[in-house]
């Protein structure tokens, strides 16, 4: 389906694609299946989207519920709980819960009151700012356990009031309390590190590649 203009609904439920050239807008919206919205989403309460998503403008929801592969091209703005299974691009985040299953790619900023991430696959993170934080990197598929395992999960800075981490690397933490779970590495921090595994590393690491014909 293809809307050249605006679309403006209380309640929307779409089993298959859409395209909108303009707005949307709704009280509450469900799309199963692609979709293209070119110009602003505003959505007051749930919004549910299923399948590859592609957002040109800015968008704000009560809740908000995303699985597949969404990439937005402007900030996200989510009053309540926003829930990824998938993959999830986007310049920033504003939320009041965070909630993923699956790769981000954010490297502006994310602001939440709790962020709550499983890393399945590459991601990159810019600043998170919240009440807690919890970021664990899944464990190595059996691909991975042959080919070696991709470079951990990447993240500039966190601010929080606690920290959790296992199998990511940050380069700043402030928190009063930090949790350093296995392979979770630290490259600065500001606070008190309260637990740490035995893998878990703190302070500036160097990487070079194993030398021709050996692996490490």
């Amino acid at each position: 389906m293809k809307v050249t203009g605006e679309v403006d609904v209380g309640t929307g439920t779409i089993l298959g694609a859409l395209s909108v050239g303009g707005s949307l807008r709704a009280d509450s919206f469900d799309c199963r299946g692609p979709l293209d919205v070119e110009g602003t989403v505003t959505v007051t309460g749930p919004f549910s989207l299923e399948g590859p998503t592609h957002l040109v403008g800015a968008v704000h929801a009560g809740r908000a519920t995303f699985s597949g592969t969404t990439r937005s091209a402007r900030d996200i703005s989510v009053d309540g709980i926003l829930t990824v299974h998938g993959h999830f691009a986007a310049p920033s985040l504003h939320v009041g819960e965070l909630r993923v299953d699956g790769a981000l790619d954010i490297p502006g900023e994310i602001e939440a009151v709790n962020v709550d991430v499983r890393i399945r696959k590459p991601s990159r993170l810019g600043t998170i700012r919240a009440r807690s934080v919890r970021l664990v990197r899944q464990g190595p598929n059996p691909v991975e356990r042959v080919l070696g395992r991709a470079p951990p999960p990447a993240v500039v800075r966190i601010e929080a009031g606690r920290v959790e981490l296992e199998g990511v690397e940050v380069a700043f933490v402030r928190s009063p309390e930090i949790v350093l779970g296995r392979d979770a590495q630290v490259t600065e921090f500001e606070g008190t590190i309260t637990r740490r595994h035995p893998t878990a590393r703190v302070g500036p690491e160097s990487r070079s590649a194993p030398p021709h014909g050996l692996s490490r």
